[in-house]
């Protein structure tokens, strides 16, 4: 008895400094770096990106950006521009947190395929399965703006997971802005049904099991598979993580996304402690220059997410994190599903998700098709076909390059920004311009 004992005790111990070593590896080896010399790449184009964020900042479009390159798993340039101040007191810094909004979006749909792989999902299971409003959807067919009533019309088919991994559900936002996603009726509707939120950042009081529940009763925009249109399909995913893993979404993607990957600042929220290194959150005037928000204006709180409530995980916006944590994530995905021998997917599911999942339905945006959770390039103007992106609200941007071995990340944090495409244009332009030519 005492020998199964003390072998028992050796068991633990040697398990314990096995996971204490591995660990301790991960947190020493997490990021490799190279010249862009070295990776085929030229310095002196590159830092042309510190010039173009310099005259953003200048002009009043963009307090700053922080920028961070990586090609064949070496991130080869970093580049802090910038204050997250109005004041001009806190330059920007490689360890800051950016609100990442929509950029949780291929996330969240990571933890899917996961669950996908384990069996506990289907790709073609009805919603309905994981949240019971959604048996009985409609698509909308009329509204009355005086009362708030509208009429619909039975759908031919069940909204599945498949649909919303792919924007194909007709779930729309609620909000208008200037985009071409959602209905001010739809905003209406919303609020009638008991307020569906449509983002993480101002939820005083709301969980995302009552607001999906109440979601399922709205009426959807068209016949599931028929169309793209940008929603909160990945909203009511986070919703399916939860049901079908037994876990708080925050705590499954903790469990099995960040912290196998060693990633320590991309969460749902921060404790107070980590306030000082959160930028400051900016929107713009009636003159396109962006001015700081200091104040919870509409569904924007400057406190989020280091604010007191914290229990509301928007799968589709909730995200905040650090450029070199959000890298970490796109080069598990570039590796196909693996990073440092931690494999969060299988290759052939990681490749799944950058390929054509939408058959002819045409997205609208660019040119791209779209894949689970990213838009996939094909005939853009910059973009080498099978490019997988996204960027969010507030200004991030992110683009991973199979072809080249090549992640591109920049953090930026002024919502809704009209300037967006052109900063974004401009820097796919400097990176692909600095590719040394034989």
């Amino acid at each position: 008895m005492k020998l199964y004992k003390l072998i028992l005790l050796l068991t633990i111990i040697i398990f314990n400094y096995s996971c204490n070593r591995k660990e301790k590896e991960i947190k020493q080896n997490k990021f490799l770096f190279a010249t862009p010399e070295e990776s085929g790449m030229r310095l002196d184009s590159l830092s042309k990106i510190d010039s173009m964020v310099m005259e953003f900042v200048e002009a009043k479009k963009f307090p700053g950006a922080v920028t961070l390159i990586a090609k064949n798993g070496k991130i080869i340039y970093e580049s802090e521009i910038g204050w997250s101040d109005s004041l001009r007191t806190v330059p920007y810094r490689k360890n800051h947190l950016f609100r990442l909004a929509s950029m949780t979006k291929p996330i969240v749909s990571v933890a899917i395929m996961q669950l996908v792989e384990q069996g506990k999902i289907n790709l073609y299971d009805p919603v309905g399965k994981y949240i019971n409003s959604f048996n009985e959807m409609g698509i909308i067919t009329s509204y009355n703006p005086n009362d708030t009533t509208w009429t619909s019309s039975p759908t031919s088919t069940y909204i599945n997971i498949h649909h919303l991994l792919t924007f194909t559900s007709g779930i729309t936002y609620g909000e208008k802005f200037d985009f071409t996603w959602g209905s001010p009726d739809f905003s209406a509707i919303y609020t009638k049904l008991g307020g569906v939120p449509t983002n993480n950042t101002f939820q005083p009081g709301k969980n995302i099991t009552e607001s999906m529940e109440k979601l399922g009763k709205a009426p959807i925009t068209f016949e599931p598979g028929t169309k793209w249109q940008y929603g909160l399909s990945i909203d009511v995913l986070g919703r399916v993580v939860e049901v079908a893993s037994g876990l708080e979404l925050d705590d499954y993607i903790r469990e099995n996304i960040t912290k196998p990957l060693g990633i320590e600042k991309l969460d749902f929220y921060f404790p107070d402690s980590l306030s000082r290194d959160l930028v400051k959150v900016y929107g713009t005037n009636t003159d396109g220059k962006f001015v700081e928000l200091k104040a919870p204006i509409g569904f924007v709180n400057p406190d989020y997410p280091v604010q007191k409530e914290q229990y509301y995980f928007a799968g589709g916006t909730g995200m905040t994190g650090t450029a070199r944590d959000y890298y970490l994530f796109c080069q598990a995905m570039l590796n196909d599903g693996s990073l440092r021998n931690i494999r969060i997917l299988k290759p052939e599911t990681a490749k799944q998700m950058h390929s054509n999942q939408i058959d002819t339905v045409t997205f609208q945006w660019w040119p791209a098709t779209f894949g689970y959770g990213f838009a996939v390039s094909k005939g853009h103007p910059i973009f080498p076909n099978g490019v997988y992106s996204w960027g969010g609200a507030f200004g991030t941007e992110f683009w991973i390059d199979p072809e080249n071995d090549l992640i591109v990340i920049q953090m930026r944090q002024v919502l809704f920004s009209p300037d967006i495409e052109e900063i974004n244009t401009q820097l796919r332009e400097i990176v692909y311009g600095a590719f040394v030519k034989n």
